[in-house]
């Protein structure tokens, strides 16, 4: 559910239809699978190997999830209070990017639908996970939000119209309001793992 939340193709759906408007529905589609495709991609390979970048270089992972939580909890309260988040892209850059042809990479996979908050929430939960059973299935979870995502995305104007503009906002408050609670367990629980720390 965290993993959802922080992707937000509810909330991004409307950057979507804006910046594809010029494109016929075949492009749109292809545009999109390629977008998820990147998106998914990249933050599957930096669960895995986020870990052991922390290892060489010495830090500890109870300070990433402080790190992550803060930056959740920016997330989420731009979120709250209808602001656009600013670990996603500009609207300069939105416009920049535009103008090429590969949207999909940049900014609709990377930061829209992959951005720091994503990628911070995968490393946490792929450390806490513990066994192997449970970051399989973790790596899987990211698939299906993806999946997901994808299935939003290419109905992104048939489910905008059918929420209306206050039904997406609605669901973007909730949404920012359940963000904001994941924030928060990982602030308690990288502050109590650094308590618990052995003295270097």
């Amino acid at each position: 559910m965290s993993l959802f939340v922080i992707v937000n193709a509810i909330g991004n759906a409307p950057v979507f239809l804006t910046l594809l408007q010029r494109y016929d529905e075949g492009e749109k589609r292809t545009i999109i699978k390629k977008a998820v495709l990147v998106a998914c991609g990249s933050l599957l390979v930096v669960t895995v190997t986020g870990n052991i970048f922390f290892r060489l270089l010495g830090i500890e992972l109870y300070s990433f999830r402080i790190a992550g939580g803060i930056l959740l909890a920016i997330v989420s309260i731009e979120m709250l209070y209808g602001r656009k988040t600013q670990t996603q892209s500009s609207a300069d850059e939105e416009r920049y990017y535009a103008e090429r042809d590969e949207i999909s990479i940049l900014p609709l996979g990377i930061p829209l639908l992959t951005g720091p908050g994503a990628l911070t929430t995968g490393i946490v939960l792929f450390d806490t996970a513990g066994t192997l059973v449970n970051r399989v299935t973790l790596l899987l979870t990211i698939a299906l939000v993806y999946l997901i995502s994808y299935l939003i995305l290419v109905r992104s104007a048939t489910i905008l119209k059918y929420l209306g503009k206050t039904g997406t906002t609605v669901a973007i408050r909730i949404m920012g309001l359940m963000l904001l609670s994941v924030a928060v367990q990982f602030l308690i629980g990288g502050i109590t793992a650094a308590f618990l720390a052995p003295q270097k």
